[in-house]
């Protein structure tokens, strides 16, 4: 058999594939209407192991890579996990403001609920719909999706405008600069606040982790529960005011270490494309994330460092970390380096 007849054979094996996962999937789809039927939660994760390790088992039987294997049966719990997602709607037909939808994160957030069956309204500048912030009054939900510093302002005019039972949350990255509106609403009224801890370019909550932050309504809690759950996503309940601490790390941390790794490269007199002819896979693995922070809205960043009231402690730990790496990579005597080694090993076992 010639070249061109086993490139023919291997592009019909692909089909053959593919059409396996699309009959895979709708045995999935099966299955998460039973469940959605008997009110049993869409992911079990007992089972997507169970799963993980059979593909995985049948690598080495067949003398197939496990890690590759185990990437596949990855994929395609995910490919699953996504269709039983989008299966889960709404009978109520509820209606969703969000305040801000045309940015990217509210954008994200109109988009998962209208295909949840929402009736989803954009308040918005950016639209020419004609609709303000005073038509929330009728809404149901009300999600407010606005930089940092204008999220005060936005819950205080919505304390005046909506109702008791109307469910009110934001996106933000920060709770601090307005942590006192929301536990002073939170008294009376249904407000919750919750932080997706990943980006507009997510095509589905599949393994995401998404914040709720408990202001002292439990309704609150539990209507945003219910909101998210069988999404596919990770959700950790926790008290608002524990939230920021988190972020300084998780997110200030994060943006610092990178935002300090590109302006050392930057400044290093050496372009990027010349590193890159010599970078080693260290280098090349954390490149994706060091260039996705570089193309980050500087505002935002800025205003995640900034306005982070548990900031301090942070940058004190990040320096003085600095400052001991610097002396023990400097000295003669390598035990203070790999004492900082040990530790971080440790640390992640």
């Amino acid at each position: 058999m010639g070249l061109e007849e086993l490139r023919s054979e291997i592009q019909e094996k692909d089909r053959e594939i593919v059409r396996l996962i699309k009959e895979r999937t709708m045995i999935a789809e099966e299955i998460a209407r039973i469940k959605l039927s008997e009110g049993t939660p869409l992911r079990n994760r007992e089972v997507e192991k169970k799963v993980i390790a059979r593909y995985m088992d049948m690598g080495s039987q067949t003398g197939l890579d496990p890690e590759i294997l185990k990437e596949i049966a990855s994929s395609l719990i995910k490919q699953a996990v996504d269709s039983e997602a989008a299966m889960m709607g709404t009978k109520d037909h509820k209606k969703v403001s969000i305040i801000g939808g045309a940015g990217k994160m509210g954008a994200w957030t109109a988009s998962l609920l209208k295909r949840s069956g929402y009736d989803v309204s954009i308040i918005d500048t950016a639209v020419n719909n004609g609709l303000t912030i005073e038509d929330c009054k009728d809404s149901d939900i009300v999600i407010v999706s606005v930089p940092i510093h204008l999220v005060k302002g936005i819950l205080e005019k919505l304390a005046k405008i909506c109702g008791r039972e109307t469910l009110i949350f934001d996106l933000s990255s920060l709770k601090t600069p307005f942590i006192d509106t929301l536990k002073d609403m939170a008294k009376d009224m249904r407000v919750c606040s919750i932080h997706p801890m990943f980006g507009p370019s997510a095509r589905s909550m599949y393994d995401r982790n998404l914040i709720v932050c408990d202001c002292g309504n439990k309704d609150a809690v539990d209507d945003i529960l219910a909101l998210f759950n069988d999404r596919g996503g990770n959700i950790r309940v926790m008290r608002v005011e524990e939230h920021d601490d988190y972020m300084s790390y998780v997110l200030g941390l994060t943006h610092a270490v990178n935002i300090a790794l590109f302006t050392v490269l930057e400044r290093s007199g050496r372009s990027f494309d010349d590193l890159r002819t010599v970078a080693s896979t260290t280098f090349n693995k954390g490149l994706d994330t060091n260039r996705s922070v570089a193309m980050e809205d500087p505002m935002l960043y800025y205003e995640i460092q900034h306005m982070n009231a548990s900031r301090d402690r942070m940058w004190s730990l990040f320096s003085q970390a600095v400052d001991d790496l610097r002396q023990a990579s400097v000295s003669d005597d390598p035990s203070a380096f790999k004492r900082m080694m040990d530790a971080g090993r440790e640390y992640f076992n």
